[in-house]
C-alpha cells in the first residue's frame, strides 16, 4: 500500500480552518507542527526553530512571524526559510530579513516551487553586496516583481557578481539608486541596465587614477537619463563602453556634459549625442565644440533634424580621417562644420545636407571653393527650400557647377585639361576624355577607358610646376590601367587565374586552407559520416573547374575570395605598383616625375608604431609597392613580414610583361598572409577596416594618434590631401561592391524621402550613372539614376516563329517602308543618260568627239544615287508591370475576342522589326528595361549592334516578360549612350511602350513626363531620331 500523503492532509486541513482570529506567530508555528503526521518532519521543524530562538530577538521573532505565515502557505516552503533563515539572520539586518523574507512570500505565492527554490539557494553570496547596497537592491527587485517575477529573481542572482565587479560601495549604491529609478516606469529596462553594469564598469576602470571621477560623472549622467527619459537609462548605459572606448578623461567629462545638456530636447536626442560623440571625439576631437554648436543650432527646429544630423555625423568624420593625416583632417572637419553652420542660421535641413556632401566636395574641390560654394548657396533661391538643399546636397548640375569654378589654392585641372589629353593619348594611342572627379557612384569611373578621371585641384605643392608633374603623374598612371591592361577581359591569363582560384577557394575548400579548422573536423566522427557518393564528388570537382564568364575583368576574379572587400583592397595596392613599375620601364623619361611623387609620398607616411596593429599590414604593401620600399622604422619593427611581403612583390610585379592577372596571383598570397590579422582586436580597428575596399585609398587609421608630420619637397607647409588620396582618384579599383556600406553617405539619414535600397552588382552586371531631370528645381539632379546593364534571361523562340509565320505580309509592307527612307550617303555618279547636272568631263569629251568622228556618247549627266545606307537603330522595349495589362478585348464576346497583353504586342512588334531591318542590312540593337528605384534601374541587353540576329537572340526575345516599374527618362539616356557609340550618319531610337512612365521615387505624373521629354530633347541635340509606338489610347 501507499504510504499516506501527510503533507496534503496537514494543508487541506490548515485550508479548512479559515483565516479565524489571528494568533502569535510562536503558537501558530507549533500548532501548526503538531498538525504533521510525519514523525521525522517534526523533528526537523522543531530543531529549525530552536536554532531559531538563539538568534536576537528582534531578527528571530521577524523570522518567526514569516515562517508561520510561509508555512500556512506551504508547509515545504516553510521548512526551506527556516533552513536559510538562521544564515540569513547573520548577515542581514532586521529590515533586510523582513524583505528578503517578504520577496521569498510573494514568489511562492506565485509559484510554489520558485518560491522553494528561492529560499533553498541561500543567502550567503549577498553577503559581498554592502549593506548599503542591499536595502536598494531589494527595493529594485520589489518593484521588478510587480510585473516580472523572474526579472526580479535574476536581478537578485545577479547582485553578488555585481558587487565583485564594481567594488567601491558608493558607486554601487548610486549604480542601485538608478537602477530603481529606471525600475519605476520600467522592469525590463532596470534589468538591462544592471546586466550591462559590468562591461560598462569594466571600461571605466580604463580610466586608472581618475576612474572615480569619471565613474561618479557616468552615472550622475545615467540617474538624470533615468528621471528624464526613464528606459533610455538602459540604453545610455549600454552604449557607455563604446562611447568611452579610448577617450581621455577630460574628453570623457566633455561628452557628459554636453549629453547632459542635451537631455532638455528627449532621451533619443541626447542619447544620439552620447552615441556619436564619443566617435567624433576619437576621430577629430579638435571639431568637437564646433559639431556642438552645429546640434544646437539644427535642434532649433526639431529633434527630427538633430538625430539625423548625428547619426550622419561618423560618416562624415570618418572619411574625413580616413583620406587625410589627423591634423589636416581635424581643421577640414572644423571648417566643414563651421561653414554649415552659418548655413543652418538660414535653413537646418540645408546645413544637413552641406555637412554631409563636405567629404565628397573635397574630393573634387579644395576647401576654399568649398566655403564659397556654401555662401554661395544662401544666396540663390531664398524662397525656395527645396532648390536650397538640392543645392547644398550635390544633387544638381547648378549646384556642381558652382563647387569646381570657386577660386581655390593649386593648379586647377580645367587649365590643364587639353595638355594632359594630348599626353595621355600620346602615351597610349587612343583617343581619351579627361574629366574632374565627382561624388558619383565608382562603377562609372572605370567604363570602357574613353575616359579618365583627375582630381578638379591639385595644390599639393606651392609651386605650380611641381603641381603639373604631379598632374602628369596621376594622368600617366590613368594611363597605364588602359595600356598595361588593367581592364583587359577574357585572356588566357584571366581565364588560369580564374580557374586556379576557384578550385582554392571554392566553398567546399575553405575550410581546408585554415589549419587551425582541421581540429575537430577530422575528429568529429559525426562530419567523418557525411561523405559524399561519387558523381557528387565529380558534380563539385566540375564546379570547381568552371571557366571564366564572358566579358569577364577582373572583378570577376576578385569575386572568387571569401572576404572580397579585403581581396579587393590589396588588389588595388598590387596593382597601382604593377603599373608604377611598367610606366618606368616603358617610359624612361618619366622617372623623374615618378620619383618626385614616389618621395612625396614616402616622407608623408606615418611612423608605424603609431597605427593600430590592424592598419600596419596593408601600411607596410604600400611603402613597399609604391614608396619604393619600406622605411627604416616599419622594417625594424616587422622585419619578418616586410621580408615576406618584398618577396611576393618581387615575383609577380618585377617583370616588365607582368600583367594584371600576375597581380590578381600576388593578391591570393598576400590575402592568405593578411588573414591573420584579426580585426576582431578592437572595435576602432574593425571600424577602421570596413571604412574603404580600394588599397590605396586607406590612408591613416581613424584613432587618436596623431600621425608625423614630415615636410614636403618644396613647402613646409600641411598638404592638402594625402597623397594615397590623390592615388585613388585614378586608381578607381574600389568599384565591386563592399560588403560594408559604412561609407556609403547617401545611405546614411536621407532627408529627402525613403528609398529602394541599392541593389548589389552580379558578376557580368555593369552600372552607370545619369542625370535627372527635376521641373521644380529646374536644373538636372547629378547621377542622380544607376542604371544596371544585363543580360536577359533565354526563353522559347517558338514565339518568334509563330509571329513570323502569322505576319508573313507585314513584315514585307515593313521591310518596303523602311527602304523608302531619307537616302543617306548620296554619292554622285557620272556618265549618266539623264540626271540632276552636267559632267563637266564628258560634256567636252562630247563636243570633241561629235567634231572628230561624230560618235560621241549621250551621257553626259551627273546623279546623286543611294549606294549604301549608313543607319543605326536602337529598339528600347517597355518591361513594366503595366505592361501585363490586357487590351483589345471586346465586353461582349470575352472568350472569343480575349484580347492581347501589352508585353506581347511589344515583342512581335520586335520580330517585324528585326526581320525588316535584317533584309535591309542595318545595324540594330534591341534592348529593354524595368525599374525598381532611381538607384535600380534594369537595362537588358537582348541584342546588341555587334550581334548577328540568330537563334540566340530569338530565344532571348522568348523570354521577355514584364517586371516592375517605368523609369523611362534613364532609359532613354542609356540607350542614346549605346547609339553614340556607333559610327553611322543615322541613328534612330524606336521606344515601345505603354507610355506611362512611372517609379516609387520618380515624383508625380508630371515630374515623369517632363523629366523623359527632356530625356528625348538630349537624344534629338545629340543627333538622334526619336520615335515612339504606343498600344493604349489613352497613354
Amino acid at each position: 500500500m501507499n504510504k499516506p500523503d501527510h503533507k496534503h492532509k496537514v494543508d487541506s486541513k490548515v485550508k479548512a480552518s479559515g483565516p479565524g482570529p489571528a494568533q502569535p506567530p510562536e503558537k501558530a508555528l507549533r500548532e501548526r507542527l503538531r498538525s504533521i503526521g510525519d514523525a521525522a518532519e517534526r523533528r526537523t521543524l522543531a530543531g529549525l526553530m530552536r536554532e531559531l530562538s538563539r538568534l536576537p530577538a528582534d531578527r528571530a521573532r521577524v523570522a518567526l512571524e514569516m515562517s508561520a505565515t510561509l508555512a500556512s502557505l506551504n508547509l515545504r516552503v516553510g521548512l526551506e526559510f527556516l533552513r536559510a533563515a538562521t544564515q540569513a539572520a547573520r548577515i542581514f539586518e532586521t529590515d533586510e530579513l523582513r524583505q528578503w523574507s517578504e520577496m521569498g512570500r510573494r514568489l511562492a505565492m506565485a509559484d510554489v516551487e520558485t518560491g522553494a527554490h528561492f529560499f533553498a539557494s541561500g543567502v550567503q553570496e549577498l553577503a559581498e553586496v554592502p549593506r548599503e547596497a542591499r536595502l536598494l537592491l531589494f527595493d529594485v527587485c520589489a518593484r521588478q516583481m510587480a510585473l516580472s517575477t523572474s526579472i526580479a529573481v535574476e536581478t537578485f542572482q545577479r547582485a553578488p557578481a555585481l558587487a565583485n565587479v564594481v567594488g567601491d560601495a558608493h558607486l554601487l549604491r548610486s549604480i542601485f539608486e538608478v537602477a530603481l529609478a529606471i525600475a519605476r516606469r520600467s522592469a525590463k529596462h532596470s534589468a538591462d541596465f544592471l546586466a550591462q553594469t559590468p562591461a560598462t564598469v569594466s571600461r571605466l576602470q580604463d580610466f586608472g587614477a581618475v576612474q572615480t571621477e569619471v565613474s561618479e560623472a557616468a552615472v550622475q549622467l545615467a540617474a538624470a537619463f533615468a528621471v528624464r527619459a526613464g528606459g533610455v537609462a538602459a540604453d545610455m548605459w549600454e552604449a557607455s563602453p563604446n562611447s568611452l572606448r579610448a577617450l581621455s578623461h577630460e574628453a570623457a567629462l566633455e561628452l557628459f556634459r554636453q549629453t547632459e545638456k542635451f537631455l532638455e530636447r528627449g532621451g533619443a536626442a541626447a542619447l544620439s549625442i552620447f552615441t556619436v560623440g564619443g566617435e567624433v571625439l576619437r576621430l577629430v576631437p579638435e571639431a568637437f565644440k564646433d559639431w556642438i554648436h552645429l546640434l544646437e543650432q539644427v535642434a532649433q527646429h526639431s529633434n527630427t533634424n538633430l538625430i539625423s544630423l548625428a547619426r550622419t555625423s561618423p560618416f562624415v568624420f570618418q572619411a574625413l580621417a580616413g583620406n587625410y593625416h589627423h591634423n589636416r583632417a581635424a581643421e577640414l572637419a572644423a571648417r566643414i562644420t563651421r561653414m554649415a553652420c552659418e548655413v543652418a542660421r538660414v535653413d537646418q535641413e540645408a546645413a544637413i545636407a552641406c555637412f554631409r556632401s563636405g567629404p565628397a566636395a573635397l574630393r573634387i574641390a579644395s576647401i576654399e571653393q568649398f566655403e564659397q560654394w556654401a555662401r554661395r548657396g544662401l544666396t540663390l533661391s531664398k524662397g525656395d527650400a527645396r532648390v536650397r538643399r538640392s543645392y547644398y546636397a550635390l544633387e544638381t548640375r547648378q549646384s556642381n557647377d558652382a563647387l569646381r569654378s570657386g577660386e581655390g589654392t593649386g593648379l586647377a585641372l580645367e587649365t590643364i585639361t587639353g595638355t594632359l589629353r594630348f599626353y595621355v593619348e600620346a602615351l597610349t594611342g587612343r583617343t581619351v576624355e579627361i574629366a574632374p572627379l565627382t561624388a558619383v557612384p565608382t562603377e562609372t569611373r572605370i567604363n570602357d577607358g574613353r575616359t579618365i578621371h583627375l582630381p578638379s585641384v591639385v595644390g599639393e605643392f606651392t609651386d605650380e610646376a611641381l603641381n603639373f608633374r604631379l598632374y602628369k603623374v596621376l594622368a600617366a598612371h590613368a594611363a597605364g590601367q588602359i595600356e598595361f591592361g588593367t581592364h583587359e577581359q577574357d585572356t588566357s591569363d584571366l581565364r588560369a587565374a580564374y580557374q586556379q582560384l576557384n578550385e582554392l577557394y571554392a566553398l567546399e575548400n575553405v575550410d581546408a586552407l585554415d589549419a587551425f579548422a582541421l581540429n575537430g573536423y577530422i575528429n568529429t566522427m559525426a562530419e567523418g559520416e557525411r561523405a559524399l557518393a561519387p558523381e557528387e564528388e565529380a558534380r563539385l570537382a566540375a564546379k570547381r573547374r568552371r571557366r571564366l564568364p564572358p566579358d569577364s575583368d577582373y572583378r570577376q576574379v576578385l569575386a572568387l575570395f571569401p572576404r572580397v572587400d579585403l581581396a579587393t583592397r590589396i588588389f588595388g595596392t598590387l596593382e597601382n605598383g604593377r603599373i608604377d613599375r611598367r610606366l618606368r620601364h616603358a617610359y624612361r623619361g618619366l622617372q623623374r616625375d615618378l620619383d618626385l611623387v614616389r618621395e612625396h609620398v614616402r616622407q608623408n607616411r606615418p611612423r608605424i608604431a603609431e597605427l593600430p596593429v590592424t592598419i600596419v599590414p596593408f601600411e607596410l604593401l604600400f611603402q613597399i609597392t609604391l614608396c619604393g620600399g619600406a622605411k627604416d622604422d616599419a622594417r625594424s619593427f616587422y622585419g619578418q613580414t616586410v621580408s615576406e611581403l618584398e618577396g611576393i612583390v618581387a615575383d609577380y610585379l618585377t617583370d616588365p610583361a607582368a600583367t594584371v592577372a600576375d597581380t590578381l596571383m600576388a593578391t591570393s598570397r598576400i590575402y592568405s598572409l593578411f588573414q591573420s590579422t584579426s580585426p576582431d582586436q578592437s572595435q576602432q580597428q574593425e571600424t577602421v577596416e570596413q571604412k574603404s575596399i580600394s588599397g590605396e585609398n586607406q590612408t591613416d587609421s581613424a584613432s587618436d594618434v596623431e600621425a608625423s608630420q614630415s615636410e614636403s619637397l618644396s613647402s613646409p607647409q600641411q598638404p592638402l590631401h594625402d597623397a594615397r588620396e590623390l592615388f585613388n582618384a585614378w586608381a578607381g579599383v574600389d568599384d565591386i561592391e563592399s560588403e560594408s556600406d559604412e561609407l556609403d553617405l547617401d545611405k546614411a539619414e536621407r532627408w529627402t524621402q525613403v528609398e529602394v535600397p541599392e541593389q548589389r552588382l552580379q558578376p557580368g552586371e555593369t552600372a552607370f550613372s545619369y542625370d535627372e531631370w527635376d521641373r521644380e528645381l529646374n536644373d538636372s539632379r547629378i547621377d542622380w539614376c544607376r542604371v544596371i546593364e544585363k543580360r536577359v534571361r533565354r526563353g522559347d523562340r517558338s514565339f518568334v516563329e509563330l509571329t513570323r509565320t502569322r505576319y508573313r505580309g507585314v513584315i514585307s509592307s515593313i521591310r518596303h517602308q523602311f527602304q523608302m527612307m531619307k537616302p543617306e550617303s548620296l554619292r554622285r555618279v557620272a556618265n549618266e543618260l539623264d540626271g540632276d547636272d552636267y559632267d563637266l568631263n564628258a560634256l567636252v569629251d562630247y563636243i570633241t568627239d561629235r567634231r572628230a568622228d561624230g560618235q560621241q556618247s549621250e551621257r553626259i549627266y551627273t546623279k546623286r544615287l543611294r549606294r549604301e545606307r549608313d543607319t543605326t537603330v536602337a529598339f528600347l522595349l517597355d518591361q513594366s508591370s503595366s505592361t501585363a495589362r490586357t487590351i483589345g478585348r471586346h465586353p461582349l464576346q470575352p472568350y472569343t475576342h480575349p484580347g492581347r497583353r501589352i508585353i506581347e504586342i511589344e515583342k512581335e512588334g520586335l520580330v517585324l522589326m528585326s526581320e525588316a531591318l535584317e533584309a535591309v542590312g542595318d545595324r540594330y540593337a534591341i534592348y529593354g528595361f524595368t525599374s525598381e528605384g532611381r538607384r535600380n534601374v534594369k537595362f537588358y541587353v537582348v541584342k546588341d549592334f555587334d550581334e548577328r540576329y540568330s537563334e540566340e537572340i530569338e530565344r532571348r526575345i522568348g523570354g521577355i516578360t514584364y517586371q516592375h516599374n517605368t523609369r523611362l527618362g534613364a532609359a532613354v539616356r542609356h540607350t542614346t549612350r549605346r547609339l553614340m557609340q556607333q559610327e553611322a550618319r543615322t541613328r534612330l531610337l524606336i521606344v515601345l511602350s505603354d507610355g506611362r512612365p512611372y517609379d516609387h521615387d520618380y515624383g508625380d505624373a508630371r515630374y515623369a513626363r517632363e523629366d523623359t521629354r527632356e530625356a528625348l530633347r538630349e537624344a534629338r541635340r545629340h543627333g538622334v531620331s526619336r520615335f515612339c509606338f504606343t498600344f493604349v489610347r489613352d497613354s
